[in-house]
């Protein structure tokens, strides 16, 4: 019996409620073709968001990612299903801008846009046609036109299919959180020492997929606080930015609770955290 044959066809614990759909309703259908970035993709946050961390008394250390990052939303009325898509288009949106011109190929990815969701779900499918985790098409039955779930998996078999090289690890126990820290801090953290000097550090470096229980984030930093206390800093497509950062007025000026309550929708404390015992991360190699 072959390997294919051995895994267990996963069910609604994994992929949701609609894990055995076949096809998903028309009008979610027809409000994921009319997509056009209008009203659920936001840029410039990060450069916002450094500065007023900068201007947080009782921050350390922070660190950012590449300031190309765009934060995408889930659509009004799509439901809590696309969560795992959003955050790729998040981490497609970081390289899309970045990347160079033999990253990837025109007629896979615009370099002018990354694909919206319905698209995503056609380049991992043929990821798997290509070898790339080709196991996910037997555990999820195939996602094409489904509100089914995806997650690292079918995020590491998009990236590995567009020559975009990427790494995932998995935090397993009590202890899932703290390596989870660990990790990203690491990840983060310059190489050259000078660089530490700075309150905020801009790393340039891409943001990291991450996967807890039901539900996924896009991490866009990490943050130390005086007493020692670690939070990451992550997009989470099922909110929409908040209103502050949205609007046309001079975020520089926002300080005390008005900063410290934008400065909230983007962070998750070690508290939070702490409840899940399982985390999953992809993570786009760094460049030699």
């Amino acid at each position: 019996m072959g390997d294919e044959q051995l895994m267990r066809r996963l069910g609604k614990k994994e992929l949701g409620p609609h894990a055995y759909e076949q096809q998903m309703p028309a009008r979610v259908s027809r409000l994921l073709e009319a997509e056009d970035g209008k009203n659920n993709v936001l840029s410039h946050v990060l450069p916002k968001l450094a500065e007023l961390l900068h201007h947080d008394r009782e921050l350390e250390v922070a660190y950012l990612c590449t300031d190309r990052v765009q934060q995408v939303s889930k659509l009004q009325h799509e439901g809590a299903h696309f969560c795992g898509y959003r955050n790729m288009q998040m981490l497609l949106s970081a390289l899309d801008s970045s990347a160079g011109e033999d990253s990837w190929s025109e007629q896979r990815v615009p370099k002018s846009r990354f694909p919206v969701l319905l698209r995503l779900q056609d380049m991992i499918e043929q990821a798997w046609d290509s070898g790339y985790n080709p196991h996910g098409r037997v555990l999820t039955g195939g996602i094409r036109g489904t509100r089914k779930h995806v997650g690292t998996s079918e995020a590491e078999a998009l990236f590995l299919s567009l020559d975009v090289p990427c790494t995932g690890h998995a935090f397993h126990g009590k202890e899932a959180w703290r390596e989870l820290l660990d990790f990203v801090e690491t990840y983060f953290q310059p190489a050259e020492r000078d660089a530490v000097k700075a309150r905020v550090v801009r790393t340039g470096l891409c943001p990291i997929f991450l996967q807890r229980p039901n539900h996924s984030w896009t991490i866009v930093g990490l943050e130390r606080t005086k007493t020692g206390k670690r939070r990451l800093l992550a997009f989470d497509p099922a909110w929409q930015p908040p209103a502050k950062m949205q609007s046309s007025c001079d975020y520089r000026t926002l300080s005390g609770w008005s900063a410290r309550v934008v400065l909230q929708r983007y962070r998750k404390s070690q508290r939070s955290l702490k409840r899940f015992g399982d985390f999953e991360t992809l993570s786009i190699d760094k460049p030699d």
